[in-house]
């Protein structure tokens, strides 16, 4: 990866975009289309950021990563000035116990920690369970000393995430919170910024998503709002190379063995050859994880949206999902903006995407 889009992406990460507060990632993202000369570039209401590359092409084509991830919403605040959080997503409380966390304030971010009691004043049994199972469970300490005080730094209903930055590991490997799914708001910005420089036979609608983590929220919206016939989501798969039980539900995923492409009832065949075509001209290595219904990412709401998208779904290899310490490979991550590139260079606009009629 090129030093410049390293820097952005490490920056896009370390830039706090928890469900229905993304828009400081968004900002990043459309400065980074507005280098290379994307004009068609606009945010709707509900935050999705929406560009467009050739617009007067018959065939639109949606290519969708969201960029929000989970994360924490302040909603109670005791007489002594602890705060309680909800979660914003699918957060596995026990992970977040004793972590940093930092909250959207009212002057600028404030710091916290997810207190945790002493095994020392834990009785046996308790020392069984040191981390709760609900969120309710855990205070935030933000030093404090009372309600009052507590309010004068932030307010009921702002958002957090929990303070985990950026770690390079081996091999290529870099771990971070927010993975899910910045590096697929990430990968649509990349292979956007490589497009703009094309002559493409379609019209190629990218988009970085809001809320999906809530219900795909900003998948429906942007689908109703473009109403596509292809749609490719860039969304993060499961590793199975950490827990190899899990390749009986999820197929043998590996880090570092490049983009996953998704087999399965939901997702049209003929853009999935396409995809594999396109991965054997460039030479990338694909691996593929079978789902027999539909997932949840926005290719399931691009395929139910009006008369429904022919799509395809694109996953970066991700182990630890929905952890402060989420583990990606960077060279899986390029590989995938290859291949979108390459796909998307490759479709024709007179594309025929109907089955053999009677």
């Amino acid at each position: 990866m090129q030093t410049d889009r390293l820097e952005f992406l490490k920056n896009l990460v370390a830039t706090p975009t928890p469900t229905g507060f993304e828009d400081g990632g968004m900002r990043l993202l459309a400065a980074s289309l507005r280098e290379v000369g994307v004009q068609n570039l606009r945010i709707d209401r509900h935050g999705n950021l929406v560009s467009v590359l050739n617009p007067d092409a018959p065939v639109r084509v949606m290519l969708e990563g969201h960029c929000d991830e989970i994360g924490f919403i302040v909603q109670y605040i005791d007489d002594d000035g602890f705060l309680y959080m909800a979660a914003l997503g699918g957060v596995t409380v026990p992970t977040v116990a004793s972590e940093r966390v930092v909250i959207q304030g009212r002057n600028g971010p404030v710091n916290g920690v997810f207190g945790c009691r002493p095994p020392h004043l834990m009785t046996a049994e308790e020392r069984k369970k040191v981390a709760p199972l609900e969120l309710r469970d855990i205070a935030v300490d933000i030093g404090a000393k009372d309600r009052e005080d507590a309010l004068r730094l932030v307010e009921l209903g702002a958002p957090a995430v929990v303070d985990a930055g950026w770690r390079e590991l081996a091999n290529g490997n870099v771990s971070c919170r927010g993975f899910d799914n910045r590096i697929g708001a990430f990968i649509v910005n990349e292979a956007t910024r490589r497009l703009a420089k094309e002559k493409l036979n379609v019209a190629l609608y990218s988009v970085a998503s809001v809320q999906e983590e809530i219900g795909l929220i900003g998948g429906y919206t942007t689908a109703n709002d473009i109403a596509p016939q292809i749609g490719f989501c860039v969304d993060v798969g499961h590793a199975t190379d950490a827990n190899k039980k899990d390749r009986k539900v999820c197929g043998d995923v590996r880090l570092g063995g490049g983009p996953i492409v998704a087999l399965g009832p939901v997702y049209h065949r003929g853009l999935v050859s396409r995809i594999d075509d396109a991965a054997q001209r460039i030479g990338v290595t694909l691996q593929h994880r079978v789902s027999a219904r539909g997932t949840g990412t926005c290719a399931y709401a691009m395929r139910l949206t009006g008369e429904g998208a022919a799509v395809a779904q694109f996953s970066i290899p991700l182990r630890y999902m929905h952890s402060p310490v989420e583990v990606i490979n960077l060279e899986d991550a390029m590989q995938t903006v290859d291949v979108i590139v390459e796909t998307i260079k490759s479709l024709p606009a007179d594309i025929d995407l109907c089955p053999p009629q009677p």
